[in-house]
């Protein structure tokens, strides 16, 4: 028999409860009572919150809600949920109170095709309701059966998807090419241990001078040599990039994460509104803008059989950067570090730059990133040696991989297709805007601002360190008028670079030191923003 970890019991269930009748119906219907969906979080401490939504439909445009509370009272197997569900006020569910008792149910280790995690129970009606008969007054008590839906992708939501002509010049061989050559050579191991002079002379001469490693030959992180600039920069070019696309097809930019989501939020955001057919009730509407920021399931990538530790101690730690308590107790106080006008205010554009990466961006990524999959089967590729699920190799440029559905917010070669990449980046550019704020304050007139290659930026000076910075080679022809992204001249380019990253990385596989074991250890995970989830946890 599998395990159920509390996190797994996170997330959007159908909820479906039958009339206690003990003799047997030959119509199903006559004992249903009633189906909604059921969305529940847990914390690690057992404490349970979420909603019962009627109707079940996913993100159908009006639903009505109960409020559940409660807790896990048995975190042993058969895990014991207990919660209560209120009605909300001013609406027509107002006056109703149930209470509900329920366990986890087996999950077989071996066998159990598709078998999905499901919950069983009890519901008992607390009062009777004057407003609507969800039970019929005849049964007091209902069963019922809860099962766990799969987690829907940002991409598969109205309204927040990425517009198609974006998403053609985005997931593009060119565009994620740019994307992943730009972080692959700002990876410690890469720069400092995998490539020698002569690699670095051959790059460069193709065009990608890494001028301000973002970390010291010592793996220090460089607060002073401007690199956080070239991260702050080309972000900010790509995000034009991006909304001069959607200006030309009259559809409105993507709204950046004005605060970090919380945990409890749904994946279909519902605002309260007037009812206009009922003035003084309320109404639940969907916003669609705001939906899609829910946090996806831990996920487990294999590296091979030489790595099966570190792999389960990286789902180890991919599951505590996912929970509840890694924001209220780490995410949380970073956001508010940078949001405080006095400690940004003390940092140079390039140190903010490079803390925001570093220490809070690439863990963003990890928390809101789901599975990887093959976007030809729909299904996380499985490792030919251990036959888990694994990654996209980091050097496989099939052209499958170039498929808009493979957007896994982990790799370089494709979170930037994610819708959810557009929201978290526009938080971390926002930034930029509340740093100058800041200096303005603290610092007036030491700052100025001034277009770079048509972008809003800022001139060299005391707080401000690259007079040129670097977003990608001057001569590739990567714009948004090029909505396929596939000008050859520019991925051959950028392959030749990732060619030298290639046999460097064979050449050094070799030695015996402890980073190199580890580093070519993990092949599916070169590219990756999850090479930085355990320096940072």
């Amino acid at each position: 028999m599998a395990t159920t970890e509390l996190q797994e019991l996170s997330g959007y269930y159908t909820y479906r409860s039958f009339l206690d009748n003990p003799l047997p119906v030959k119509d199903f219907n006559k004992i249903k009572s009633e189906e909604a969906e059921l969305f529940l979080i847990i914390q690690l401490d057992g404490t349970l919150t979420g909603t019962l939504a009627f109707p079940a439909e996913p993100g159908t445009l009006e639903k009505t809600f109960l409020d559940l509370s409660g807790s896990v009272n048995n975190l042993l197997f058969p895990i014991t949920l207990k919660f209560r569900g209120q009605g909300r006020p001013n609406t027509n569910t107002f006056d109703l109170l149930y209470d509900y008792s329920c366990t986890v149910a087996q999950t077989w280790e071996d066998g159990g095709i598709d078998q999905r995690l499901s919950l069983t129970g009890t519901v008992l009606k607390v009062q009777d309701n004057g407003s609507r008969n969800y039970v019929p007054e005849s049964a007091i008590t209902a069963s019922f059966v809860a099962v766990k839906r799969d987690f829907v992708e940002p991409r598969d939501m109205k309204g927040v998807a990425i517009i198609p002509s974006a998403l053609s010049m985005l997931a593009s061989k060119s565009h994620r090419l740019t994307h992943a050559v730009w972080h692959t050579l700002r990876l410690y191991q890469i720069w400092w241990t995998v490539l020698d002079d002569t690699d670095k002379t051959k790059i460069r001469d193709l065009g990608w001078n890494l001028e301000r490693p973002p970390f010291t030959n010592e793996g220090r992180l460089d607060l002073t040599n401007g690199a956080g600039e070239d991260f702050l920069f080309m972000h900010r070019k790509m995000i034009k990039m991006v909304k001069d696309e959607y200006k030309s097809q009259g559809v409105p930019y993507i709204a950046s994460w004005k605060a970090l989501p919380i945990p409890t939020v749904q994946q279909f955001l519902y605002l309260e509104q007037d009812d206009p057919q009922n003035p003084g009730k309320k109404i639940y509407r969907l916003n669609e803008q705001e939906s899609g920021y829910m946090i996806p399931p831990a996920y487990f990538i294999s590296n091979g059989t030489e790595s099966e530790q570190q792999d389960l101690e990286r789902l180890k730690s991919l599951k505590f950067i996912k929970s509840p308590n890694y924001f209220v107790s780490i995410m949380r106080n970073l956001e508010r570090q940078f949001n405080e006008s006095r400690y940004v205010s003390s940092l140079s554009l390039g140190a903010l730059g490079n803390l925001l990466e570093f220490v809070i961006h690439n863990q963003m990524h990890n928390r809101w990133s789901s599975a990887p999959i093959d976007p030809n089967t729909g299904k996380p590729p499985l490792h030919p040696e251990t036959g888990k699920p694994t990654g996209r190799e980091s050097f496989d440029f099939n052209e499958k991989w170039n498929n808009p559905k493979y957007d896994y917010l982990g790799d370089f070669y494709s979170s930037h297709v994610n819708p959810v990449f557009w929201r978290l980046h526009g938080w971390i550019d926002d930034r930029i805007e509340e740093w100058f704020i800041a200096h303005e304050a603290s610092h007036p007139g030491e700052i100025e601002r001034y277009d770079y290659k048509g972008i809003p930026w800022f001139k060299p000076g005391k707080w401000v360190q690259a007079s040129e910075p670097f977003y990608w080679p001057e001569h590739h022809h990567h714009n948004h008028h090029d909505h396929k992204g596939n000008d050859q001249s520019s991925v051959d380019n950028m392959l030749k670079v990732m060619e030298i990253i290639e046999k460097a990385i064979k050449r050094r596989s070799g030695e015996r030191t402890e980073v190199m074991r580890s580093f070519i250890r993990d092949k599916n995970l070169i590219m990756s923003f999850m090479r930085d989830i355990f320096p940072n946890i």
